[in-house]
């Protein structure tokens, strides 16, 4: 009562099979950094560094994500409080990796694509060994704060968009 369509290796479409396996592999030491509470996630400003527009298939790049308060108090200091990193909530800040063409999901959120921490901020590795060549991508970001009625759950997406090259 139904159709279903299977594609095999060599089909010149965005639909391959694949096998999906999932490991949870992200690290949380925040060294000295401190943490965005949960009243400040909706005036966050979140960017990305390392992230170039173009990658080899295979590569294994590291991509800082970092967050900081859009507007934060105004201080008399010698430094900008717009340098100041802090970490994103543990174990609740992921990332999901999107088809830029046809916004399908390659990647979800979930326990495969925990954002880590290390003393210089947040990161992922991007795995490009299974996204397919001559294609454009693009990174969402999803960050979960508080428990129970007090849970905010935040999506960010701010067109990072980079291509998988052979």
């Amino acid at each position: 009562s139904g159709m279903f369509k299977f594609f095999s290796s060599d089909t010149h479409t965005i639909y391959p099979p694949k096998l999906e396996v999932v490991w949870d592999d992200s690290t949380w030491v925040t060294g000295s950094l401190s943490a965005l509470t949960s009243d400040n996630l909706d005036k966050l400003h979140l960017y990305t560094e390392g992230l170039n527009i173009e990658y080899k298939k295979g590569a294994l790049p590291r991509i800082r994500v970092k967050g900081r308060e859009k507007y934060p108090a105004q201080t008399f200091s010698t430094t900008s409080s717009y340098l100041d990193v802090k970490y994103l909530p543990s174990g609740s800040s992921m990332f999901s990796i999107v088809d830029a063409t046809t916004d399908t999901t390659i990647i979800p959120f979930g326990s495969g694509s925990k954002i880590s921490c290390d003393a210089n901020g947040n990161f992922f590795r991007l795995r490009t060994s299974g996204l397919e060549a001559e294609r454009r991508y693009k990174i969402i970001y999803k960050i979960e704060s508080g428990t129970g009625i007090n849970k905010t759950i935040n999506y960010y997406d701010p067109d990072h968009q980079f291509k998988v090259s052979l």
